[in-house]
């Protein structure tokens, strides 16, 4: 009968080797760790279920993970991961498989084969969590009251029926303003706070577009949709810092019109920009649908000189380009819904997606 060796392994938590309940552990191609000894060295509290063979892991900053023993399939909020094995319990102790710190905490895992020591760096708890838009708007009651860090562009006062933290108006009033990245948009509070010696004071209009990354605690307003309350606000420099704005004519169309794409590239620093291109090719716009399948794109048909090209932005410069599509209609109509627009300038400066609806047609 073939037999799976087993080697105890040692674990170093951020650096440091935390005492364990019991030893972790290789079988075969998996790492097991004990689940409570690593979570609370990382600051999240425990709790075991009995009734249901199940612990449910909670930290203030942080989705709650729901863990089943015999079960691959694990709750981090809202979303299912499934995993290689499933977590199972030895005596009084729960097992995970190390990768499950991989995918619901973000941990690097590294392994160092002459010590047979596991090396597991992740986050403290108590640090904001890095989201996306729609990671806060598919399951609200999941980060309220929690720290997080968005990453996305300013575009002031924005109603946008087609994102949920948008749709319903202001959280507030008027004076809010929206971050958008590529997932959706949401409402952060007026409250503008100032950093370091950088101070960013975001002009309604002047800075639409300008890329930023603020710190938060998300709220819930009176309607039921979250909204941000900024706590820090930081300017994204370099390249990736470029306003790079795409916008459409208006947000919905029929069979036969004509969408009209414009993207604005603009630098907001006091030192000139260099862009690079390795083609004769300096922007694209795409059309995506629902599933994320390829409707048109700009480029598709062109030809292009292979010859490398550059171009600078001066400080506070800034160009557009822009180009039109006419929505199919007649046998090829496509099918009513929501598209995503997307656009890129090169490899290092692209917008955010933009979503447009595409009525049926009368």
């Amino acid at each position: 009968m073939y037999q799976v060796s087993v080697l105890a392994v040692i674990l170093f938590v951020n650096g440091v080797q935390i005492p364990i309940s019991a030893p972790a552990l290789v079988e075969g191609n998996t790492t097991w760790v004990p689940l409570r000894s690593v979570f609370e060295e990382l600051g999240w509290s425990v709790g075991w279920d009995g009734a249901t063979k199940s612990v449910k892991v909670t930290a203030p900053n942080r989705p709650d993970i729901l863990i089943r023993s015999g079960d691959p399939q694990v709750q981090v909020g809202e979303e299912t991961i499934e995993l290689d094995a499933a977590p199972r319990r030895r005596g009084q102790v729960t097992y995970i498989p190390a990768s499950l710190l991989r995918t619901a905490l973000g941990a690097e895992l590294k392994w160092d084969n002459e010590q047979k020591a596991l090396y597991i760096n992740a986050p403290p708890v108590n640090e904001p969590v890095p989201v996306k838009i729609e990671q806060l708007t598919s399951n609200p009651p999941d980060w309220v009251n929690k720290k997080v860090v968005v990453t996305g562009e300013y575009t002031g006062w924005h109603l946008s029926r087609f994102d949920p933290a948008t749709s319903h108006g202001p959280p507030v009033t008027r004076s809010d303003w929206t971050i958008h990245d590529d997932t959706g948009s949401i409402y952060c509070s007026a409250r503008q706070p100032h950093t370091g010696s950088s101070p960013i004071s975001l002009r309604p209009y002047e800075d639409w577009g300008r890329r930023i990354q603020i710190t938060s605690v998300v709220r819930l307003a009176q309607r039921g949709f979250p909204y941000l309350e900024p706590v820090d606000i930081t300017a994204i420099t370099g390249l990736p810092g470029l306003t790079c704005y795409l916008s459409t004519d208006r947000s919905q169309y029929r069979p036969g019109q004509a969408v009209v794409m414009k993207m604005t590239v603009a630098n907001p620093f006091n030192e000139p920009v260099t862009l690079q291109f390795t083609s004769g090719q300096t922007y694209d716009f795409m059309i995506r649908d629902s599933n994320d399948q390829k409707v048109w794109q700009w480029s598709d048909g062109k030809v292009f000189t292979q010859a490398l090209q550059q171009r600078e932005l001066a400080a506070g410069d800034s160009y557009e380009v822009s180009t039109r599509w006419t929505v199919p209609e007649g046998e090829t109509e496509l099918p009513s819904g929501l598209y995503r627009i997307r656009g890129i300038i090169n490899q290092d400066v692209s917008a955010y997606r933009r979503t447009i609806e595409i009525a049926a047609g009368d």
